[in-house]
This record gives C-alpha cells, structure tokens and sequence, in this order.
C-alpha cells in the first residue's frame, strides 16, 4: 500500500495492494506503468524436498517475483546449473540423504533443501495442511492458498523436470516454479477465483484429484481521511475467500516512513466469519510512499 505527501498530510487513500510472496512483493497498481526492467536476482527456489540422485528443478526469482534467465546457482553438491529462458535450471540431486544447498553465484544467501534416500515417498503431516491418499500415493497440500502466492505439494509420483507436472486451480493453470519427485513449488495462475475450488495435479503418471482447496485473497485498507506526520492510525488487513480466522505475517517495507505497533514484522490472525479482518496500529513518521505486504503464515 502506498501514500503520497499532500501538504504537510498523509492520505491513506488506497492506490496499490501488496501481497508478500514468501520472499518477493507484487505490486497493483490503480494505473498502468511501463513495464520495469528485472532487477539482479535475489532468491533461489528449491524444492523443499529431492529425492537422492534424481533429477530436480530451481528456479530464480528477482526482488519483484520475476523468474531470470541466464543465472549461475551453485549448489552445495559441487553442480553448477544455469537458468535457461525460463527462469528456471534442471540439475541432479545429491547422491548422499540430508541438507543441500543452492546460492546465486557472488551472493551469499543460501536456499536451503533436503535430500531424502530413494526409498522415502511419504510426506510428513502439516498442521496447515490437507492429507489424502490418492491412486496410491500421499499427498500433503495447503488447505489455503493466497492468489499470489507460492505454495508446496508434497507427496511421491512427480516428476523432477518442472515443465513435465501440471497443476491446476479451478481448471487454471499454475507455474511450476521448482520440483522434484516428492515436492512441487506452485505459482498460482492469474484468473483464479477466490473462495471454495479445486486442484488437479498431473505428474504424467498419475492424475490426482479434485482436491479441495480455499483461494484467499489478501487486501489492506486505511483511513479515509489524511493524517499528519506524527499520527497514530489504524491499518485493517481483510482477508476475502474464506470465513475462518487465517494467521497471517505482516512485513513493513517502509520503517523510515511508516511504524508498525509490534514491530517490522509481525504475526496476526484475522477474525473469521464474514468480515474476516485483522487491525494493525500504525505510526505515521515523514511524508512518502509506503508498503505493507502480508502472507500466510505455513
């Protein structure tokens, strides 16, 4: 959400919504601008999970959420895998079960995955997530999803190259973003509804689903009125799609401008029922623009 000075004020008026895509912000603007060039790349994306010498995909995102080409990763078995135009690298898993990482060549942060023996196809339970047995094989997935965020299935039967599984939201389909043979990194599409809908996974070997799953959006609203630097107002986050209380991280991109009352990062739950909101206590500093971003809590 952004706010522009207007003498000596700072209106609330709602010109953008953020949503925080675990790591990367997107940004709706009330008017069209010309399309940014990507900026350097910032977060590798590995499936949470690779299967022991099997094929997996990566994917490289810049600070907006955009998938780059033509970026080095290094990972931490001694590979070096490069993103073709997609954005995304095919590579090999490490022989050996345990941790293995994965960073942009220059750059110090790591992505961080684990490498399961051969042998393990199951997916451990997640309080978040929904569990079913499907065509003989497991599957954990959320039971909520946010309409521009990523999320992971976890399970057994998919495939390693990313651009070989397909997923679907209410019969839209989605990116897959990175994968391996028990876990997919979902993007979802842009004409998914919110509320009640339905998943379809296709690995190539198997056909899963429907699946029930809830699109959530999630949206910030302010004061009507102009404030002054200085003020204390309130900030409500709404999320539409579902009437069960949701909790939600909420990240301030603007300290220099804008306070948050329990700090630049901050986990809330919404209220459920029909409203569904969650307030916020704010602090207006200086005159600027600003930006909140909000996603679901896994």
């Amino acid at each position: 959400m952004f706010a522009s000075p207007n003498s000596g004020k700072l209106p609330l008026r709602i010109l953008a919504v953020a949503i925080f895509i675990s790591g990367c912000a997107i940004s709706m603007g009330a008017q069209e601008t010309p399309k940014p060039r990507p900026s350097p790349p910032r977060t590798v994306i590995l499936p949470p999970k690779m299967v022991a010498g099997d094929p997996a995909t990566l994917a490289v995102l810049d600070s907006s959420g955009r998938l780059v080409s033509g970026v080095v990763v290094e990972l931490s078995s001694g590979q070096k895998a490069t993103t073709d135009s997609t954005g995304r690298a095919l590579f090999v898993a490490s022989s050996d079960a345990g941790p293995m990482t994965a960073k942009i060549l220059g750059q110090q942060t790591k992505a961080l995955s684990t490498v399961v023996p051969r042998s393990v196809s199951e997916a451990p339970a997640s309080g978040d997530s929904t569990e079913t047995q499907l065509n003989q094989f497991h599957i954990a997935y959320p039971k909520f999803i946010t309409l521009h965020d990523r999320f992971t299935i976890d399970g057994a039967g998919f495939n390693g190259r990313a651009a070989s599984n397909h997923v679907y939201l209410s019969d839209q389909p989605c990116l897959i973003l990175a994968a391996s043979p028990v876990s997919l990194v979902v993007l979802p599409g842009l004409h998914i509804p919110i509320g009640p809908i339905a998943m379809r996974i296709n690995s190539g070997r198997t056909e899963l689903g429907p699946l029930p799953v809830s699109a959530v959006l999630l949206e910030f609203t302010g004061p009507a009125e102009s404030v002054n630097a200085g003020s204390e107002t309130k900030l409500v986050l709404r999320a539409r799609g579902t009437t069960e209380p949701l909790a939600i991280e909420v990240r301030n991109g603007s300290p220099a401008v804008m306070q948050l009352a329990h700090g630049n990062v901050q986990r809330v739950q919404t209220s459920g029922g029909e409203q569904n909101i969650a307030e916020l206590n704010m602090k207006l500093l200086a005159a600027g623009d600003y930006i909140v971003t909000a996603r679901l809590v896994p």
